[in-house]
């Protein structure tokens, strides 16, 4: 007789689900409370509160996985896809405060084409004829969202799309540094790179936070930490085919959180563009699922 340990929660396609659904409800939540800290704090500010957070959580983590973990052969790495990543997360809470959060959220969804491009050029992963059709059919979504020669172009989009490319590239840093550290140890060189740097750009427009405001930072500090925390449960229950697009409902969330506290209506292009986005993404990864279940089964 079997008890609940002997449950396999690799394949929990349910709680799979619904840890994605969670983690898409948190990365909207922090977006949300980013653009309302964005009306007194510094762009750099508000990412250092994150910092500080994440830096906590993860020297945690060496405490006791033992200081053991911090070594590395690969620093220079560390210090590159720290400072890709910082610049990719500053460039998204500043274009929050030029454009929509759904419109924000929605040319975040360039990001699995950015990486294709960068994994393709850095790691020479195999280029395949799907993902390139997928990648031009995306960046036409994203063209759609933006409308360049249509409308005045905001520079709030150029800075969103800018900011998916930078997190592709610490993506792909990641997916290296991943051979040789563990994650844990990515994230608290990630983090003890970036809070100096967070620190020094955040002096110059610094706001100390009143007691009043404190809450409203710490819930905006664990619900971002909580959408990572969510997301990594996600990927351990369930395959990532069936849960990644999952993460698409950032959009109606975040539309949702921008229409009832910033009175923001999300265009029908902004929709549009998404959808087009969203269905090439998840046809290339349903491809990609078929493709790896044909080698395995030579094996």
């Amino acid at each position: 007789m079997t008890g609940p340990a002997s449950i396999d929660l690799r394949h929990a396609p349910v709680l799979g689900v619904l840890w994605m659904t969670a983690a898409a409800l948190c990365f909207s939540v922090a977006i949300g409370f980013v653009r309302h800290l964005s009306d007194t704090y510094t762009t750099f500010e508000i990412a250092f509160f994150r910092q500080v957070l994440g830096l906590v959580l993860a020297s945690l983590w060496v405490w006791r996985a033992g200081f053991a973990v911090l070594r590395t052969s690969v620093l220079h790495l560390h210090f590159v896809r720290a400072i890709l990543a910082y610049g990719g997360l500053v460039g998204s809470y500043y274009a929050v405060r030029l454009v929509s959060i759904a419109d924000t959220q929605a040319l975040q969804f360039t990001l699995p084409f950015f990486t294709f491009v960068f994994a393709a050029w850095v790691l020479n992963e195999t280029i395949r004829s799907h993902r390139v059709v997928t990648t031009i059919i995306g960046f036409v979504g994203a063209l759609i969202i933006i409308r360049p020669g249509f409308v005045d172009t905001n520079i709030g989009m150029l800075i969103a799309l800018g900011a998916s490319a930078l997190f592709a590239g610490s993506d792909v840093t990641n997916r290296y540094l991943s051979g040789s550290d563990a994650v844990g140890t990515i994230m608290f060189y990630g983090f003890v790179i970036q809070l100096p740097i967070g620190l020094a750009t955040s002096i110059p427009g610094w706001v100390t936070p009143s007691l009043a405001e404190l809450p409203v930072i710490g819930m905006f500090a664990v619900s971002a930490v909580a959408a990572h925390w969510c997301l990594t449960h996600a990927f351990s229950v369930a395959e990532t085919s069936l849960v990644s697009p999952v993460l698409y409902l950032r959009l109606p969330f975040a539309a949702l959180i921008g229409f009832v506290f910033f009175d923001q209506v999300t265009d029908l292009w902004t929709w549009i563009g998404a959808a087009v986005m969203i269905a090439s993404t998840v046809y290339c990864t349903r491809v990609d699922a078929r493709v790896t279940a044909k080698q395995t089964t030579k094996f």
